[in-house]
């Protein structure tokens, strides 16, 4: 999650379903006069198809390997495998 509170936003990636297909959405949240987040119309939302789940790993992985992020990579692997002890 990417949080702005200069600007008063926040983009969040979310797993969720809609009319019984399970999608993965990146959106942009703005801080309302409420204090609450609100969605914006500015985001993507995509079909959670095995597919689509590996392109954007595969993508994902693309920019940890140009930035060199081993690091990151190992950081998140441990943290998934302490979840399932």
């Amino acid at each position: 999650m990417e949080e702005n509170l200069e600007k008063g936003f926040q983009i969040k990636l979310a797993v969720n379903d809609f009319k019984e297909v399970t999608y993965i959405q990146l959106r942009k949240y703005f801080l309302s006069y409420e204090g609450e987040w609100v969605p914006s119309k500015e985001g993507i939302s995509v079909p959670a198809s095995l597919e689509n789940i590996t392109a954007i790993l595969d993508g994902l992985l693309d920019i940890c390997a140009n930035a060199e992020g081993e690091e990151i990579i190992t950081t998140y692997y441990n943290k998934i495998c302490a979840k399932d002890q």
